[in-house]
């Protein structure tokens, strides 16, 4: 076994934590968590949910304005000056 992969099963076992093997994937290059796929080269934006984010319906009354940004904000690290562009909806 790697001594990298030993390592972290030891450390589970220590904080008396269980893994369901059907839900395991070692040795993966990259896998998708939360909306985000993460992989060697790092954290990035989901394509699938990116594209549920274009295609959301534009919000139609002021009820509806809060719930896309919460969803568009889930992105804000991936969006530069998201305060900025969304500062109209905002105020």
């Amino acid at each position: 076994m790697h001594p990298l992969l030993h390592t972290v099963f030891k450390q589970i076992a220590k904080a008396n934590l269980r893994l369901n093997p059907a839900k395991c994937s070692l040795f993966c290059q990259q896998t998708s968590f939360l909306g985000l796929v993460v992989s060697v080269r790092g954290v990035s934006t989901d394509p699938t949910k990116v594209e549920a984010v274009e295609k959301w319906p534009s919000p139609t009354s002021t009820g509806e304005v809060p719930s896309f940004l919460g969803l568009a904000s889930y992105y804000r690290r991936f969006i530069v000056g998201l305060a900025n562009i969304t500062r109209p909806c905002t105020s």
